[in-house]
């Protein structure tokens, strides 16, 4: 059974926007609120320029450097679960 898609109207940096997705309403309104901030934050900085399609690809930069953060995290602790595992189950045929 697939998600229900749903129509939201967002407003990013000024700009008003139809998001289709088949995501519930409170983590869409979370997904814009973080670009948004991104876009406002960058767009603060006095040494950026003010040109909205700049300030969204820096935007989009820092969101995809979070993301390959978390992903690279993940992955250590992913390794090091495995490792673990493994060990755990080395004792426990040491055990037998």
């Amino acid at each position: 059974m697939s998600a229900e898609i749903k129509k939201y109207k967002a407003r990013i940096f000024g700009e008003l926007y139809a998001i289709v997705s088949d995501e519930d309403e409170e983590f869409v309104a979370e997904i814009v609120n973080k670009v948004d901030s991104f876009m406002k934050e960058i767009a603060a900085k006095p040494s950026v320029a003010i040109d909205a399609k700049k300030i969204a690809v820096l935007a989009a930069l820092r969101a995809t450097q979070e993301l390959l953060v978390l992903q690279r995290t993940l992955q250590k602790e992913r390794i090091h679960s495995d490792k673990i595992m493994m060990l755990l189950h080395k004792e426990e045929i040491s055990l037998l």
